[in-house]
């Protein structure tokens, strides 16, 4: 009897000790965790400490009792690189900028351009940063770029002495009297959409639309190929749109994760749509869309369109035809 007891008694010190070494190892990679310097990136195994083997043992352990569906893949990070600048440009630094996670879904995106300067000439760092629901973080960094304005060839000699002319010039170009309007409307955006190549910058740097769509519209015709961004497709839109006797109304988005963006709501006798001749890095193309398309691809995650909806006339519920 006096043998059992000290048995059971040496079973139940051993099972507490035992006990205590596994909560210490336990405390032990939590406290590895939690000592990874803020910024850093996470990786598989981190929580092993060198010539800690019971460290090691749990850290494993703990890996492998994971369920299988624990995403583990980083972020990947889209449509950032270097990018060069005039000085004083207006810059945009999440156009076309978006992170998707392990299995595809689009997550959001941080900048941090506290490092630039876009009134002095030098190369700055800017830093993108994406971290899924299960924490795992991406952060990739590109270098924005400002140099002085060279003495730029912007007025292209031409016969062309006002926007008229050559909004005129051009709608002989690409539509005729045989066209419906909304025909007309069509070949202007595949017009714009095929004719300019998107960058950062719009083509003048001009505030007024008049002015950008003048001397787009030009070089266009002179080579047949443009620079700009969302201001230089809008601009040309809507001077495009005036010709063939649309109304327009310039919409600017809020709040939008992508960045400022620009795009017009067209009347062409049948209600006002969305139009937008932009190249979208997922080949979205806003061609005359209801309120409730535009809607479907931001719930999709596209932020670009977001807007003021008291501002601006509603949409039909009919999707447009021609």
């Amino acid at each position: 009897m006096i043998k059992y007891r000290y048995f059971v008694r040496r079973v139940l010190v051993y099972g507490l000790i035992s006990v205590t070494v596994m909560l210490s190892a336990a405390v032990t990679g939590c406290n590895n965790k939690n000592n990874i310097s803020e910024g850093s990136i996470k990786t598989e195994g981190s929580t092993k400490t060198e010539g800690n083997n019971q460290s090691e043992e749990f850290s494993e352990t703990d890996v492998n009792d994971q369920p299988s569906d624990i995403d583990v893949e980083p972020p990947v990070i889209h449509g950032i690189s270097d990018k060069t600048y005039y000085i004083g440009s207006k810059v945009s630094y999440m156009t076309d900028v978006y992170a998707t996670d392990f299995s595809g879904q689009e997550i959001d995106v941080e900048v941090d351009k506290s490092q630039v300067n876009t009134s002095q000439p030098g190369s700055y760092i800017v830093y993108y940063k994406a971290v899924d629901s299960y924490g795992n973080e991406t952060i990739e960094e590109v270098t924005f770029t400002f140099i002085e304005e060279e003495t730029q060839e912007v007025k292209v000699n031409s016969s062309y002495s006002t926007l008229d002319e050559v909004v005129a010039a051009v709608l002989q170009d690409i539509t005729d009297n045989s066209m419906s309007k909304g025909q007309k409307a069509r070949a202007i955006y595949k017009y714009a959409h095929s004719k300019i190549g998107y960058t950062g910058n719009s083509y003048t740097n001009s505030s007024e639309w008049q002015d950008e769509a003048f001397e787009a519209l030009k070089v266009i015709k002179k080579n047949g190929y443009v620079a700009g961004d969302c201001f230089t497709y809008a601009s040309v839109d809507r001077a495009l749109l005036d010709g063939i006797g649309a109304e327009c109304i310039w919409v600017d988005n809020q709040g939008a994760r992508s960045g400022d963006h620009s795009w017009l709501l067209c009347n062409l006798g049948t209600g006002w749509y969305h139009f937008d001749s932009t190249r979208m890095y997922d080949g979205f193309e806003c061609f005359m869309l209801t309120d409730s398309q535009v809607q479907d691809y931001i719930n999709r995650g596209n932020s670009i369109y977001r807007r003021d909806m008291s501002a601006y006339p509603a949409t039909p519920s009919e999707e447009f035809s021609y």
